[in-house]
């Protein structure tokens, strides 16, 4: 998939009005550690955007800016939820699921926020239709929730969290082949599997709010 070309489009956090750059410092400010994963995902998601070809400048501005706000949601979570060291009880994850609605609905407010709003509100959706918070599955997920939902697992599973210590890379990798076509888009994670290794040495340098041209599936898919 090489070949694709490259272009500089504005960023939705530098949209007038500053809204989309307060909630990020807000993030932040409430989770150090988010905060990290939040920048790591966002340069992993452009990249994976770009190896599967997705090339609309505003489809790249979506998934760029929702990579870094995808957890904002979660604001309205408490902390004694987020940072519990053991397992949920089936109240309180069902509690933490409720941050992508919380996060949609924020970003819903946001009046050139559309495909952002989508991305954040399903990146927790998958293939097979047995994600949250609609059950949306295979083309009906928008493209940029799909992306996003790959490079936030990968992240997730390869940082050290609350309740577990950091898995290994290949362990990490393991996982996310396991789950192509039920909870990934296979294409994508082909696409994914493909670059990770060059995303891990820093190989990859992508970034946010780089872009090139539309690709008709892309355009349909947010």
């Amino acid at each position: 998939m090489a070949g694709i070309g490259e272009g500089r489009v504005e960023s939705l956090i530098d949209r007038p009005g500053g809204i989309l750059a307060s909630l990020a410092r807000t993030l932040a400010a409430r989770d150090e550690a988010m905060h990290g994963h939040a920048q790591r995902v966002r340069r992993y998601a452009v990249a994976l955007a770009r190896e599967a070809r997705i090339t609309d400048d505003r489809m790249i501005e979506a998934i760029d800016t929702g990579a870094l706000l995808h957890d904002i949601g979660k604001l309205g979570i408490p902390d004694r939820v987020l940072q519990k060291p053991g397992p949920l009880t089936h109240d309180e994850y069902e509690q933490v699921k409720q941050h992508a609605i919380i996060g949609g609905d924020l970003l819903s407010a946001v009046p050139f926020a559309g495909p952002l709003m989508l991305i954040v509100r399903h990146h927790h959706e998958c293939w097979d239709g047995t994600g949250y918070p609609d059950r949306l599955c295979g083309d009906a997920i928008p493209l940029g929730a799909r992306v996003l939902s790959i490079v936030d697992c990968y992240d997730a599973l390869t940082s050290d969290r609350p309740y577990r210590s950091a898995l290994s890379h290949q362990t990490a990798i393991g996982i996310i082949e396991e789950r192509r076509g039920t909870m990934y888009d296979p294409e994508l994670t082909d696409a994914f599997l493909k670059i990770v290794q060059r995303l891990r040495t820093g190989a990859w340098l992508v970034r946010g709010g780089d872009a090139a041209r539309l690709t008709e599936r892309g355009a349909r898919a947010v």
